[in-house]
């Protein structure tokens, strides 16, 4: 037998009309505002301009697709990946950081096994990805204030990364274009939202492999964008205290490039069987 749940931001949703639309969030992608953003086996995910049942705000429909047998018998053991993105969402905002406020999570089951699970969430306005923000606002002005710019969304960055991992909060995918930034004359961490909230959790420790991990997540993405003295500001800012300590400073380089390296030797070797299939 199959089943829905549903968990919904009821203070700006609580008309019956939004309820019974997010209650069935397919029927959102046929929606007249609805644009297709991306349209995979795994996700798809639509913009829907315009609102939802009398909320005018904009939205995003993420679908998680139950991809496979396998994945479908493991989804007993654990929540959805919609649930998880709702949870994730939480503990960002109850730790002050910034993300698309969450508007609604729906999960369907048959037998105990996950079907689909949907996670809607408010559009950011002028809001671009942290490498497009890059690209198209900042790295064109090559004048001083074009530089003063870079270096504060920079620091910024580095400030979001130290304080995320001093509240023990671990984001498994923190590269650049799951980091929206909203182009401004000063940044600061309010700048950020975070997004692909399902692979985030509070842990009780959080541990270096992990931390090392987040930093060579954007080192392989917007660190290809910026240069090398940029880069050790960066490092510089997010170890705070721990730079002054050389010893530290150096063990912690080392890590990076190190596993900067084996990353890319990884997905080299992943393309190219890939490639050969």
């Amino acid at each position: 037998m199959g089943a829905c749940s549903l968990w919904i931001s009821r203070d700006a949703y609580d008309s019956a009309a939004a309820i019974e639309l997010l209650a069935d969030p397919d029927r959102l992608f046929s929606l007249r505002g609805a644009e297709i953003v991306k349209d995979q086996r795994k996700i798809k995910v639509a913009r829907i301009s315009g609102g939802v049942a009398g909320n005018a705000a904009n939205v995003y429909l993420k679908r998680y697709n139950a991809f496979s047998w396998r994945y479908r018998f493991f989804s007993l053991l654990g929540p959805s990946a919609a649930r998880r993105a709702w949870r994730g969402a939480s503990i960002l905002i109850e730790n002050g950081f910034r993300t698309g406020r969450p508007v609604a999570a729906v999960e369907c089951r048959s037998w105990g096994m996950l079907t689909k699970s949907f996670y809607v969430s408010r559009e950011i306005p002028s809001a671009k990805t942290l490498d497009a923000c890059w690209v198209e606002e900042l790295s064109r002005d090559r004048g001083v204030e074009g530089r003063r710019r870079r270096s504060e969304l920079l620091q910024a960055l580095a400030v979001l990364f130290r304080r995320l991992h001093q509240a023990r909060i671990y984001h498994n995918d923190l590269k650049d274009a799951n980091i929206l930034v909203r182009p401004a004359d000063h940044y600061t961490v309010e700048s950020f939202f975070l997004l692909d909230l399902e692979g985030i959790r509070r842990v009780s420790r959080l541990s270096l492999r992990r931390r090392i991990k987040n930093v060579v997540q954007l080192n392989r993405t917007l660190g290809r964008l910026v240069s090398r003295a940029d880069k050790w500001r960066w490092v510089r800012v997010y170890l705070g205290s721990e730079f002054q300590d050389r010893d530290a400073r150096r063990r912690w380089l080392a890590r990076i490039v190190q596993a900067t390296a084996r990353a890319d030797a990884h997905s080299m070797r992943k393309r190219n069987r890939d490639l050969t299939k």
